[in-house]
């Protein structure tokens, strides 16, 4: 039967401008908050943002906790140990501020905290019983997209492997994105995130329709496949993207261009954690644990790999993404494959440009390793299904073998 309605989910309140942050005093009052537990890394303590936060969290009167021995790529036993020191703290809020790690650490540490629990039992879709308490997240960086989502991604402690934990629970209360926490990322951080957004875009650009998935209340959907809300949040990202990603590399010192990628960022977030994201991330869970890759440098690496597979089924759909880009190899003329393939070309300069791996023989990969990489992400049958083209194991293994 055929669906005829999608739905959308965001967080319900969005802060975003340099100096969103000075607002804090006024969200946390509103929301009762007497006691918030920090989540943040040393990196972001020693360069004063943790500090700039958390004045701003005391001037409403709140008693502030911080935990700052976040990591990039966190494991299960990271969160165990936040949530261990949040117990004794006893918080009525969460707030986390970092790149997605950091936030995506505090979601599971809230949880573990709200319902104690293995940490490993929550990894899935739906495993979480109930609401988490006030939750606020503030990016550092532009490019996951957690501040709104309703995803975290960890490790597991023992086995190293990447793994979701998707619950609409998950989803922060007030995400607050104020660029100016940006313009300190070193330009290899602003390319790894600049591509993570870029990602999260295109394949919730290209996500199968929503009206293939059959939903229910007794069968919720992780991802709704496309939509025309998440589709205009992805354009949207993309062309930002497109007009600031470079300039964000090239100067940092252009505050316009951190500011527009951040705001990419963000509408990126909202897209994928609507519509989804397929077989890129099904893919690169699998490559980044194996190979310590960043998420958004094994995003990189792959993009351009599966935009080339999905060109039979989905040629105007990449040529789109192109024009957004501004990609302007092309003329008039063009037919949407030369379009689509002048913007593959231009993912794969601009990955260049960015300094980012372009094959997995440079992560330490070999191709006895490849079929075992392809038969994981294809047990990931909710982000194979949303891909625009079907998908075999013998596809996403032709995949990797492109990208070796």
């Amino acid at each position: 039967m055929t669906r005829r309605y999608w739905e959308f989910r965001c967080p319900p309140q969005i802060l975003f401008g340099r100096g969103a942050v000075e607002a804090l005093p006024s969200v946390v009052q509103a929301r009762g908050a007497r006691r918030i537990f920090l989540i943040t890394d040393s990196v972001l303590q020693e360069c004063g943002h943790v500090e700039r936060v958390a004045q701003a969290l005391r001037s409403a009167g709140c008693s502030v906790e911080v935990f700052a021995a976040g990591k990039p790529e966190p494991c299960t036993r990271l969160a165990q140990d936040a949530a261990d020191q949040a117990a004794d703290f006893q918080p009525d809020a969460w707030a986390a501020l970092g790149g997605g790690s950091n936030i995506d650490l505090a979601k599971l540490a809230c949880t573990l905290t709200t319902y104690p629990a293995e940490p490993n039992s929550y990894f899935g879709f739906n495993t979480i019983s109930g609401p988490l308490p006030t939750f606020i997240a503030i990016p550092t960086t532009a490019g996951t997209g957690s501040e709104v989502s309703h995803a975290a991604v960890v490790k597991h402690a023992v086995t190293g492997q990447k793994g979701g934990i998707v619950s609409e629970y998950l989803r922060p209360d007030v995400a607050c994105v104020d660029p100016s926490l940006t313009d300190s990322c070193p330009r290899q951080l602003r390319a790894v995130a600049g591509f993570d957004a870029l990602t999260h875009a295109v394949e919730a650009l290209l996500a199968a329709p929503f009206h293939r998935f059959d939903a229910s209340a007794d069968r919720p959907l992780a991802y709704q496949g496309a939509h025309p809300l998440g589709t205009m949040f992805a354009e949207r990202a993309i062309a930002l993207i497109g007009s600031s990603f470079r300039r964000a590399l090239t100067d940092v010192d252009d505050q316009q261009a951190c500011d527009d990628m951040a705001l990419a960022a963000t509408y990126a977030g909202l897209a994928f954690s609507s519509c989804g994201v397929s077989l890129v991330h099904a893919l690169e869970y699998w490559l980044g644990s194996k190979y310590a890759c960043p998420h958004g440098a094994g995003n990189a690496l792959l993009l351009p790999a599966v935009l080339r597979y999905y060109l039979p089924d989905a040629t105007e759909q990449v040529a789109r993404v192109g024009a957004l880009l501004g990609v302007g190899s092309t003329t008039p003329s063009s037919t949407s494959r030369q379009a689509a393939e002048a913007t593959i070309d231009y993912i794969e300069e601009l990955r260049r440009e960015a300094g980012l791996p372009t094959r997995l023989r440079e992560l330490g990969a070999t191709a006895d390793e490849l079929p075992g990489l392809a038969r994981a992400a294809g047990s990931l049958h909710h982000l194979v299904q949303l891909a625009p083209r079907p998908t075999s194991r013998k596809d996403l293994l032709s995949i990797l073998e492109t990208c070796l």
